[in-house]
């Protein structure tokens, strides 16, 4: 079963790294929004992963929190941005 976690792991470190280059190279800043929200993403499901491996659930209402909050921030940032640069 640790296998599972690894592989996991693995997935979700390739992910954030391809996310990284995304927000590095991004054309817009609607760009760089959402790759920082898809990262924030990436590390609260790594986080939930782990706190599966070790069987510990005690941080779920810390992480779902979290993952609200980015949300909120994204969606906010992106209205912003919206009103402020033309539609392409």
């Amino acid at each position: 079963m640790a296998w599972v976690f690894l592989v996991t792991f693995g997935l979700l470190v390739a992910a954030g790294l391809l996310v990284v280059v995304r927000l590095l190279r991004g054309r817009t800043t609607l760009d760089r929004i959402v790759s920082v929200d898809v990262f924030v993403t990436l590390i609260v499901a790594a986080t939930c992963v782990a706190m599966g491996w070790q069987g510990d659930g005690s941080n779920i209402a810390l992480l779902a929190a979290f993952a609200l909050l980015a949300f909120i921030g994204s969606v906010s940032a992106a209205r912003l941005i919206e009103k402020k640069e033309p539609y392409r």
